[in-house]
């Protein structure tokens, strides 16, 4: 949601920057869909983010032109990079307001959101989204992004080290709705992105983001529930003799959170659409049988997303959010 340089994006690295890994992503676009470039995730030895910064910008810019030359099936030729706002360091919130020009909301939203950033607006670039335009009142449902500074300006800094231009930053919810929902999708749709340490939940109806919230609860915690007696085969997680209640208590903070999620959503004046699937992604749904207990729990059909390309390529569940923002087009 923060750009820099929209101008001739095609082609651009998408970049995922994780707790436990980095993931880069490079399609080709044409009429009939995208072919794969080159795809790589590395384990990070150490955390690359710290509070509002780079622990070492110049570190996280070897590692980036490294893995670049080491994606599969072919190295990554893209200058351009479209990255993710971690979410420890995303302030967002959605508002509601007086339907009103770009330019009057550019200035009313600093003064919307002061109170709930826990640093200076002074501080923070921000940028928002009309979710829902109510069509009987004259107000308008918006999604607030803000970011600190120091963050954005370091991201700015460490691709130029890495010799490529970062041309925007987003959150990971538009980029996964970008991957799996796309623009002709007009039904209801709820994704759960899992992640290492947090999952994000976000509401799709008409093909439009209208709902987004976050869970303390990803991947680590799940698989701590287990007592680590989980092992992993062929890029799975393979739960042997475990019973549900073992993966009860982590796992139902996310049913929790997703329940009152559809329940906030339908009760919008606007008549939203019923949600009538859950598609789960990121690298917390590779623990089997995940789909079929979140199924079992909020009663909607759920299945684990995995993106096909047109050249017959497939991409894994935990590379979804690197190629929703490797499909990042200028106009947006």
């Amino acid at each position: 949601m923060i750009n820099f340089s929209l101008k001739n994006l095609n082609p651009v690295l998408g970049l995922d920057i994780g707790y436990q890994t980095l993931k880069l992503v490079q399609v080709n676009h044409n009429k009939n869909g995208a072919s794969l470039v080159g795809a790589i995730e590395i384990p990070l030895e150490e955390k690359i983010l710290d509070r509002d910064k780079f622990r070492n910008k110049a570190d996280t810019a070897n590692l980036i032109k490294e893995a670049i030359k080491n994606a599969k099936p072919k190295s990554i030729s893209a200058r351009q990079i479209v990255s993710a706002l971690p979410e420890t360091f995303v302030f967002s919130k959605t508002v509601q307001m007086p339907k009103m020009t770009d330019k009057e909301y550019l200035v009313a939203i600093p003064n919307e959101i002061a109170d709930f950033l826990p640093i200076s607006i002074n501080d923070v670039y921000f940028d928002y989204q009309i979710l829902v335009a109510h069509p009987d009142e004259p107000l308008n449902d918006i999604l607030v992004v803000a970011t600190p500074k120091r963050l954005v300006d370091d991201f700015v800094e460490m691709a130029q080290l890495a010799g490529l231009e970062l041309v925007a930053l987003e959150t990971k919810p538009l980029a996964v709705g970008r991957a799996i929902i796309g623009d002709k999708n007009k039904e209801g749709s709820l994704v759960i992105h899992i992640g290492s340490e947090y999952s994000r939940i976000a509401i799709w109806d008409d093909g439009n983001l209208k709902l987004t919230t976050t869970v303390n609860t990803g991947q680590n915690q799940l698989m701590d529930s287990l007592g680590f007696t989980g092992k992993i085969e062929n890029k799975e997680v393979k739960i042997t003799e475990i019973n549900e209640k073992d993966i009860a208590v982590p796992l139902n903070n996310i049913v929790e959170e997703t329940i009152n999620a559809i329940k906030y959503y339908s009760n919008r004046g606007y008549k939203p659409k019923p949600i009538s699937r859950i598609m789960l992604c990121g690298s917390g749904v590779l623990i089997n049988g995940l789909d079929r207990m979140i199924e079992k729990e909020v009663k909607i059909k759920t299945e684990i997303e995995k993106i096909k390309l047109i050249d017959k390529a497939t991409l894994d569940p935990q590379y979804i959010a690197a190629f929703g923002l490797a499909l990042r087009k200028e106009e947006e």
